[in-house]
């Protein structure tokens, strides 16, 4: 998504380059449109060697799965939109919560940048259900997700990362159980 018009003065923008990098600049004012991310916050409710996707009930990607969460608010943490998001979307709150990175990615038919925070947290007290914005659900082995299906490719990218973290860590394990 592209700014047509300067937010300061309302002189329409031109594309200049600036930092090596075409950017929206005002002619009058010099304002520039940088085109900041939106933060998001994820999370990867793992369980043994299961993880939890939901399906996205609305557009844009509507039908496919995603981890829960969505975009911060106003005056929010990462950790606190996730459990808000949580909240809303699975009826569920989380214990601790471990931040696993962030991920740029684009969002919906304008490409909106949009910068997503994933973390890995066991789920907690609540029964879980499909509410909001998700019609489904569902535990997934680690070792067959659909990654395919997944609606944004910085979920992809971090469903692997999780996946690579267990193996490694269960490596580690058979490694020190058979160096005793």
């Amino acid at each position: 998504m592209t700014a047509r018009f300067c937010l300061r003065c309302g002189a329409a923008l031109r594309t200049r380059r600036e930092g090596g990098k075409a950017r929206r600049a005002c002619p009058r004012c010099g304002w520039t449109f940088y085109g900041n991310p939106a933060p998001a916050a994820v999370a990867a409710l793992v369980r043994g060697d299961r993880v939890l996707l939901s399906r996205r009930a609305r557009t844009p990607h509507a039908g496919t799965w995603d981890l829960p969460g969505g975009f911060l608010e106003a005056g929010e943490t990462p950790e606190g939109a996730l459990r808000r998001e949580l909240a809303e979307e699975l009826g569920i709150r989380v214990g601790a919560v471990r931040q696993l990175g962030a991920y740029p990615d684009r969002y919906g038919p304008s490409g909106v940048p949009v910068l997503t925070m994933v973390f890995e947290a066991s789920p907690g007290r609540g029964r879980m259900t499909a509410k909001d914005d998700v019609s489904e659900v569902r535990w997934f082995p680690l070792a067959a997700l659909p990654l395919r299906e997944i609606a944004f490719p910085s979920v992809r990218v971090a469903l692997r990362e999780v996946v690579a973290r267990r193996r490694s860590a269960r490596r580690a394990r058979a490694r020190r159980v058979r160096g005793r």
